[in-house]
C-alpha cells in the first residue's frame, strides 16, 4: 500500500496526474483505496487481469535502470579515475522518457580525455540495448579546485546531487594531489 504522495515521489510525476491516474485505476478495479483525504492509501489489486503485467513491466523498468548503472561502472572498469559518478536530472529523480544520463568522471589531467572517449566507446552498445543517451563529462582535479573557488553553480549542484558508483566522491577531490583509482 503507498499513499498518494509516496505514488507521487516514486513515479516522478507532478501530483495532479498521479491523482487523475488513481481515480481511473480505481474506476477500472485494477487499483484499490482505503482511508480518505491525505490518509487515503493505493493498493495494486492482485486480482485484477493485468495485475501481472503491470508488476512485470515495473520489474522490467527496474531492472533495466540497474543494468544502465552496472554498464556505467563497467565502462570505467580498469581505468585510473578517482570518481565516476551521475548527476543531473536522474540522481534528482525528475528525469523523462527523453532524459539523458549525465554521468561524471574525475581523474589525472594526462588521462582524462582518453578514458572519456573510451567510456563513451564502451556506453555505445549498452546505450542502445537499454534506450538511453550517456552524456560522459570528464573533469580533472584542476577544473574542480576553480569550479570551487569559483562557486560555480553547476559545480554546487553537481556536490549536491552526485551518486556515486565507484570511488569517492566528486567534491572529495578538492584539494587532491594524489593518483586515484576507482
Amino acid at each position: 500500500m503507498l499513499a498518494s504522495n509516496e505514488i507521487v515521489r516514486k513515479s516522478r510525476l507532478v501530483p495532479e496526474s498521479v491523482r487523475k491516474a488513481l481515480i481511473d485505476l480505481v474506476s477500472l478495479g485494477i487499483v484499490s483505496s482505503s482511508g480518505a483525504g491525505r490518509s487515503r492509501v493505493y493498493c495494486l489489486n492482485a486480482d485484477h487481469y493485468f495485475s501481472s503485467a503491470l508488476s512485470n513491466l515495473f520489474k522490467a523498468e527496474s531492472d533495466r535502470f540497474t543494468a544502465i548503472l552496472e554498464a556505467v561502472r563497467q565502462s570505467a572498469a580498469g581505468e585510473p579515475f578517482f570518481s565516476l559518478f551521475y548527476y543531473g536530472s536522474v540522481a534528482r529523480g525528475e528525469d523523462r522518457r527523453d532524459s539523458d544520463l549525465d554521468i561524471g568522471i574525475v581523474a589525472q589531467a594526462d588521462e582524462l580525455a582518453s578514458i572519456v572517449e573510451r567510456i563513451r566507446e564502451e556506453l555505445r552498445d549498452a546505450s542502445q540495448r537499454f534506450g538511453f543517451l550517456p552524456n560522459v563529462v570528464g573533469l580533472d582535479f584542476a577544473d574542480i579546485e576553480r569550479l570551487d573557488k569559483d562557486s560555480d553553480p553547476w559545480w554546487k549542484s553537481v556536490i549536491s546531487e552526485a551518486i556515486v558508483l565507484s570511488g569517492k566522491r566528486p567534491e572529495d577531490a578538492i584539494g587532491f594531489n594524489g593518483e586515484g583509482r576507482g
